[in-house]
């Protein structure tokens, strides 16, 4: 009798340990997924993020893996705050806020993020102006928030960044919307380095240069933790076409000279062309751009708007930002092939491949 009393209380005594190592997990894995990111920095909670943005963003440049921004930021808290930070990434080298958009606009995040970088500007420049960065700068935020309104957003005005306008674009809306705010340009020049010293290629900061990222990022989120930073409510918007909800159009209204296949359309020919019929007024295309890839030049209703690119030195789906601001109503977007190509191109084709547009309902 006294052995199987003595065998039942440890046998309790078993259970009770299992119980509380069991619900002691919990509570550190996001069991108490109230807290928002500084909460969780003052109790050791493992934290999750979510980068959207450039070849900056991905941390090209870098002369190792372990030497990109966030996989140093993920040391440093681990080492010297002791809590584990691991992320997610919707990034592409060459890739506008217009690429991001529409990216995580189709993305399936599994895990909530604590924390959202967005990571753009650099590329931005090339491709429209600071009111149209701006105006999908600012989508982009409010698509973040209302995805996921108890998360942090750090927006990175990043340090090759030269164009003021467009700087000034990031600071306005990250004052506007409460964001946590990296201007990395300030950082470099307040380090006393050269840009050789900070960078692969006066672009892309190398390991020195990312070094410096990560600090900015670890000292803003213990001072933020400190200040009991507040995540901030959805205010009203700054830009009319702010609600960005895209629609994809797939099938075209005109064809002359393309062929459908499994790459999409194609035309290995100059003056063939392509037409949609769109209602929105904002449009972006689809594209897949090759080492075979060439030139097209659009119009947007019988209006030559731009020449747009496809070449890339590997084979990769792009969505590329072409015009906004259009007015409502019906539009026209031809695509025709100029037969021309980017000095990249060394192949001898220039293929067009397109597999539709992108637009606002």
């Amino acid at each position: 009798m006294k052995r199987i009393v003595i065998k039942s209380l440890i046998a309790l005594f078993l259970i009770m340990n299992i119980l509380f190592v069991f619900f002691q997990n919990q509570k550190t894995y996001g069991y108490d997924t109230h807290l928002n990111v500084y909460e969780k920095i003052k109790t050791n909670i493992p934290l999750r993020y979510l980068v959207i943005g450039d070849s900056i963003g991905r941390g090209s440049g870098a002369e190792t893996p372990e030497e990109r921004w966030f996989v140093r930021l993920e040391n440093m808290m681990k080492q010297k705050e002791n809590i584990k930070i691991s992320g997610d990434y919707i990034v592409q080298s060459g890739a506008t806020a217009f690429e991001g958009l529409y990216n995580f606009s189709q993305s399936n995040i599994k895990e909530l993020p604590d924390l959202v970088f967005l990571v753009f500007g650099e590329n931005d420049r090339k491709y429209m102006s600071a009111d149209d960065f701006g105006e999908i700068y600012e989508a982009l935020v409010r698509m973040v928030k209302t995805r996921f309104p108890e998360t942090e957003i750090f927006t990175v005005t990043e340090s090759s960044l030269t164009f003021k306008d467009f700087a000034d674009q990031i600071k306005k809306i990250s004052s506007h919307y409460g964001t946590a705010h990296l201007d990395m340009r300030q950082v470099f020049a307040k380090s006393g380095l050269s840009t050789e010293h900070l960078t692969k290629d006066s672009i892309h900061p190398n390991g020195v240069g990312y070094q410096l990222y990560a600090n900015e990022i670890y000292s803003q989120l213990l001072n933020h933790t400190v200040e009991d930073k507040v995540i901030t409510s959805l205010p009203s918007p700054l830009y009319r076409q702010t609600e960005m909800n895209l629609l994809k159009v797939n099938q075209p209204s005109l064809i002359y000279g393309f062929n459908h296949s499994s790459l999409g359309f194609v035309s290995e020919k100059k003056g063939n062309y392509i037409e949609y019929e769109f209602t929105g007024t904002f449009l972006g295309g689809i594209f897949l751009r090759c080492p075979e890839g060439g030139k097209l030049d659009v119009f947007i209703d019988g209006n030559y708007r731009t020449t747009l690119d496809t070449w890339w030195p590997f084979s990769k789906m792009r969505y590329l930002y072409i015009e906004s601001g259009l007015h409502d109503g019906i539009h026209k977007v031809r695509f025709e092939t100029n037969g021309t190509k980017s000095l990249m191109n060394n192949t001898g084709k220039a293929d067009v491949h397109i597999f539709g547009i992108i637009t606002n309902k």
